[in-house]
């Protein structure tokens, strides 16, 4: 990189953890004021005291932050790069750039560097960091929701076609033990049923202890004191009981695999390629916004940032009913995925490729 692409650089960098950090905040605040009663009405009903209450909370939005960046990042590029724009308006550098040679193009480009680097970001959190809290926040919402952490209805499946597959009715994870568990496997010689009412998590052993065990065949019945499933932690339970968690906390991965053992999920379809094109949006939403920035025209910055947040709000108000289009089974979810990103992606190729030197 050169010194000046450096210095906007710099100066875009900055913007942009700042945009950041105030989006992240924004957000949870919002979500705080909004729900504050309702968490207050839980945690007087399991007894919890104000400095237990705060501290759950804050642990709470401590693991929906990695949430929180895969939503608000798209926003905080596109206000860095307007922020960033405006400063170099502000103390006209941007005249002397392009009087030594360089093309508007090439001076913007530290800027769509950083909505790339926004990109990743998302990438990064989506594949390793979100699914790692997804679980627990399904937990915890919860128990701010309904008043208790008990999960319904899990359902694990190994793999399409060899199994093994697994309900639980209902799954306890403070106390570790699942109720009315059925696991189903498949071989050779035929199926085999695991039964119990309930099953509790061994550190010790390692495996789930069953209460009412019975393991059914062909041959007959007989009992059965463990599940024999040391591989399914709780941990792991929990995150892959593919009923339970939002597909949007799911890693690309999981995604995968959950659309080969659900081809019915359409949910799960379209987050998968969501993730795939909202990354995108870090960039396709600069190349609308910066030729806004970048005019040499008297006016007012602010009525320039305020287009780009509109031109933001309507890619967003797009991409809000195309998901919705999706879910309902109006567009198919690969086409309501898309959609927005390659009518808004089109449409900032063209407005950013005219932006005049």
């Amino acid at each position: 990189m050169k010194r000046l692409d450096q210095y906007v650089a710099k100066i875009v960098l900055g913007a942009f953890a700042a945009s950041l950090l105030f989006f992240l905040f924004l957000s949870v605040l919002v979500d705080l004021l909004n729900n504050l009663s309702r968490y207050a009405e839980r945690a007087a009903g399991e007894g919890l005291g104000g400095m237990e209450l705060a501290a759950y909370l804050a642990l709470y939005y401590i693991k929906l932050l990695p949430v929180l960046l895969t939503t608000v990042t798209p926003f905080a590029t596109v206000i860095a790069g307007m922020f960033a724009v405006a400063r170099l308006h502000g103390s006209n550098e941007i005249v002397p750039m392009l009087f030594v040679g360089r093309s508007i193009h090439r001076v913007l480009a530290p800027i769509l560097w950083c909505g790339a680097l926004g990109a990743v970001l998302m990438v990064v959190s989506w594949q390793w960091v979100v699914p790692s809290v997804g679980a627990a926040l399904a937990t915890n919402e919860t128990f701010l929701r309904e008043g208790n952490a008990m999960q319904k209805h899990l359902v694990h499946e190994s793999h399409p076609e060899v199994g093994p597959y697994m309900y639980v009715l209902s799954y306890d994870p403070v106390n570790e033990r699942m109720y009315d568990v059925r696991l189903l496997i498949q071989g050779d010689p035929g199926a085999t049923l695991v039964t119990a009412k309930t099953g509790t998590w061994d550190k010790e052993q390692g495996d789930w202890r069953l209460e009412g065990g019975r393991n059914e065949t062909r041959e007959g019945s007989r009992p059965q004191a463990w599940l024999e499933r040391p591989d399914l932690e709780p941990e792991v339970l929990l995150q892959q009981s593919r009923e339970s968690i939002d597909p949007e906390t799911m890693s690309y991965s999981e995604l995968a695999l959950l659309i080969e053992t659900r081809p019915n999920r359409r949910d799960a379809r379209l987050a998968l390629h969501r993730h795939i094109t909202y990354p995108l949006a870090n960039i396709l939403l600069l190349l609308l916004a910066l030729p806004l920035a970048v005019r040499y025209e008297r006016g007012s910055r602010m009525d320039r940032i305020m287009a780009s947040i509109a031109l933001c709000g309507g890619y967003f108000l797009v991409d809000l009913v195309c998901q919705r289009l999706g879910q309902r089974d109006w567009l198919h979810p690969i086409v309501a995925a898309w959609t927005p990103t390659i009518l808004f992606g089109s449409l900032g190729v063209v407005t950013f490729g005219s932006t005049r030197s």
